[in-house]
């Protein structure tokens, strides 16, 4: 495809001045390939460039345009950083890929891809056609050195193209350079592309050996240093991350990032004074850096000072409202401040944001329970074990609540409590401790007064002491509760029996033979009130004769 040079590109624009040649109707891969032609003809040769975004109406089609882009500058020897890589490095920054179209975050993350410029472009319709614009921006002043404009052609191909691609058809020429785990490197920067690779999937010690690798080939090359600082402290070696991030630093002493992730890396290990005065210096080369204020904020809370870690975790979410972690962390500061409302604000927003973050939902859960909303805690808690179920704080919180809500159960029921009092109070009766037994019955009774079996038991401990007076009380009281009220021992009529038997211990017989009919009267199969009764002195003296005559 024949390609229209000087007089159909934009001229190189330096510290953002530009000169705009017109250009007439072509097609988008005439736009392409004269773009990009144009631009490799402005950069220094074997530059190392990331394609990191294209603004266009559909994603199929952006990655399409960057798809032939990176064709064009791989056959004119320039070397493109994996684009697939740019996830990964997003999600380090934590930036979102919406903010590429910053020209500054646009040469941040191509710094760390370790490119010298990072392309970006548009394609928008305007009119019966379309705009089409490709830049290169310098990764060391945030600067675009050079741009390129073409109007492309609405007409029926490229209407049939953009059909097949938003049906996912596949247009696209197969991609001349991709990195894989099989790709055989042969540069510092497509050693480092494959590094990354590893570091996304987590193999960190595969990531660290090509990031060596790359350094050994290019002693200068900063991001493999930063990279492979990264993949140490991902593994917990913070001793020799730091030493990664600092020669990351002495090679670009104006890298926020670099600063930002030692300060993460001393933090780790208890420094955190130096952890502050990196995240200083980090806010003072980027004042939008948000993953600084997140970890001086987190130095702050270490070291107690709450108010100064809200603060920074405040100014961490102005910049980056979608970062879940960072609402926890200013809800814990919160939680340390006994602020707990705000906790729960926090704590609400970032399950709002992630609902798979057990930990909102737990710390959440327990501020319920401290604020005696027992309902809400155990709601809160049981999702918190369901997202996490190895997490032993929030099942222990779980048991708390559960716990607590049995006894509350139980004493906003008198009779259940009081049925605590009574059992406990039967256990001390069966080891023959009398006097503890009774405190127990009383406590049931203060809880209950109307409790019958609570004084009839009271009543029969109270005659294992020998006091009839007060058992005949305790159990007059149960039987005027209850006149049917069988015995905790005998399950069967045993106030008046009991009576029966005070009553006898006194001498006074007659009483007690009225309280053993009473009670056979209730319960005709109650064989002790018919011993009681047999073996009354007044009754012996007249019905044993006659037993003994047949």
């Amino acid at each position: 495809m024949a390609r229209r040079r000087t007089t159909l590109f934009l001229c190189l624009f330096v510290l953002g001045a530009a000169g705009i040649a017109a250009a007439a109707d072509i097609s988008l891969h005439e736009a392409i390939e004269e773009s990009a032609a144009s631009l490799v003809e402005k950069l220094p040769p074997k530059t190392r460039v990331a394609v990191v975004a294209m603004e266009a109406e559909s994603e199929s089609l952006a990655a399409f345009i960057m798809d032939e882009i990176t064709s064009v500058l791989v056959d004119s020897d320039i070397e493109v950083a994996e684009r697939e890589n740019l996830g990964y490095i997003l999600k380090e920054l934590h930036f979102q890929a919406s903010g590429l179209a910053d020209d500054k975050t646009a040469a941040q993350v191509g710094k760390q891809l370790g490119a010298k410029y990072v392309i970006k472009g548009q394609l928008v319709h305007i009119g019966s056609s379309y705009r089409y614009r490709l830049a290169a921006i310098n990764v060391e002043s945030a600067i675009q050195e050079a741009a390129e404009r073409r109007t492309v052609k609405n007409d029926r191909d490229f209407k049939k193209m953009l059909a097949a691609l938003n049906k996912n058809k596949q247009v696209t020429r197969e991609a001349k350079y991709a990195v894989t785990e099989n790709t055989t490197p042969n540069t510092a920067g497509k050693l480092l592309d494959r590094g990354i690779l590893f570091a996304d999937r987590g193999d960190y010690d595969l990531a660290i050996e090509d990031f060596t690798e790359a350094i050994k080939l290019d002693p200068n090359i900063a991001a493999a240093y930063f990279q492979r600082g990264n993949a140490y402290r991902e593994k917990g070696d913070n001793d020799h991350a730091i030493v990664d991030y600092n020669q990351a630093i002495k090679l670009d002493p104006n890298d926020a990032t670099a600063y930002n992730n030692r300060g993460y890396a001393y933090g780790e290990k208890g420094d955190h004074d130096r952890a502050i005065t990196d995240c200083n210096q980090a806010i003072k080369l980027d004042l939008n850096c948000a993953p600084a204020y997140n970890n001086r904020g987190i130095a702050y809370a270490k070291k107690g000072d709450y108010d100064r870690a809200i603060k920074d975790y405040t100014q961490a979410i102005k910049l980056d409202s979608n970062n879940a972690e960072v609402y926890i962390k200013r809800g814990i500061a919160y939680l340390n401040k006994d602020d707990l409302d705000n906790v729960i604000l926090d704590c609400t927003q970032a399950i709002k944001l992630n609902p798979n973050e057990a930990l909102a939902w737990q710390i959440r859960g327990v501020v319920y329970f401290r604020k005696d909303d027992s309902e809400r805690a155990f709601s809160d808690l049981t999702q918190a074990v369901k997202l996490d179920p190895n997490d032993e704080e929030a099942k222990k919180w779980l048991a708390i609540v559960m716990l607590k809500d049995f006894m509350d159960q139980q004493e906003a029921t008198p009779s259940n409590a009081a049925t605590n009092f009574i059992n406990q109070g039967n256990a001390y009766f069966s080891k023959g401790d009398y006097d503890r037994a009774i405190t127990e019955y009383s406590e049931a009774i203060k809880i209950d007064p109307n409790n019958a079996n609570a004084y009839n038991n009271r009543g029969i401990a109270y005659i294992r002491k020998g006091d009839n007076d007060r058992a005949i009380v305790d159990l007059t009281q149960a039987v005027k509760l209850d006149p049917n009220i069988s015995d905790v021992y005998t399950h069967l009529s045993g106030a008046y029996h009991n009576r029966g038997i005070a009553y006898a211990a006194k001498g006074d017989y007659d009483r007690a033979i009225i309280e053993y009919n009473q009670a056979i009267k209730i319960n005709p199969n109650f064989a002790l009130a018919y011993s009681g009764l047999v073996f009354c002195p007044k009754h012996l003296a007249t019905s044993l004769p006659r037993l003994w005559a047949r």
